[in-house]
């Protein structure tokens, strides 16, 4: 009887040390998925900031070139068109004199946020570089696609920019062209920077078709 009771009892303390045991390993399998997630979500961050502009959110050239290819394969298989559009602020250089470089570059993040806002969901939006920013405007013709971004415009004028407590008025000036199947991204950004100059000469705030 004593044999059978200290066998009751070494299985009883077997089985809570096998218990304990158990919990153990499902905490640390609980905490090992949770660091999994963890790393996986820190990954798309890295990859999000390597595609990404830091400052407005909209696509580096990185991540435009990316989507240009994309964009420029799909059209081809489907037979449709591709336009994109060169933006530029205007006056950009008096208003960081004006209000300082650090206004300048919430002026550049007000000017994205909107964009994103007035865009299809279709379209792309990338910071080119300064106060120069690009459009790709998949499955759409050029007249369409001015339409698009001067959507964008007449969003800006009612969005004013608030620097400090002062609304500021913010436009610009935009190229449009349409990409064709036998010429590279540096033959279309040329006409459409054309484009935007001459928009510029003609008075500024204004969309104009290469």
């Amino acid at each position: 009887l004593q044999q059978a009771i200290q066998s009751a009892r070494s299985l009883a303390l077997d089985s809570q040390r096998t218990g304990v045991d158990l919990g153990a390993l499902r905490e640390r399998a609980s905490q090992a998925e949770a660091q999994v997630e963890q790393l996986r979500l820190e990954l798309q961050r890295m990859s999000d900031q390597a595609s990404h502009d830091l400052l407005t959110g909209a696509l580096n050239r990185k991540g435009m070139a990316e989507a240009l290819e994309r964009e420029t394969a799909r059209a081809q298989r489907s037979g449709t068109r591709l336009c994109l559009a060169l933006l530029d602020l205007d006056d950009f250089k008096r208003l960081n004199d004006s209000w300082g470089h650090l206004a300048g570059d919430a002026a550049l993040q007000h000017l994205a946020t909107v964009a994103k806002t007035a865009l299809r969901p279709q379209d792309a939006l990338a910071r080119y570089g300064g106060e120069e920013f690009v459009i790709l405007l998949p499955d759409t013709d050029p007249d369409d696609a001015v339409e698009v971004v001067r959507r964008v415009q007449r969003e800006l004028t009612t969005q004013l920019f608030m620097s400090g407590s002062e609304r500021v008025l913010i436009t610009f000036s935009a190229g449009v062209t349409q990409m064709h199947s036998e010429e590279n991204f540096e033959q279309a950004i040329e006409r459409a920077d054309q484009a935007m100059y001459a928009a510029k000469r003609a008075g500024k705030n204004r969309v104009l078709r290469a």
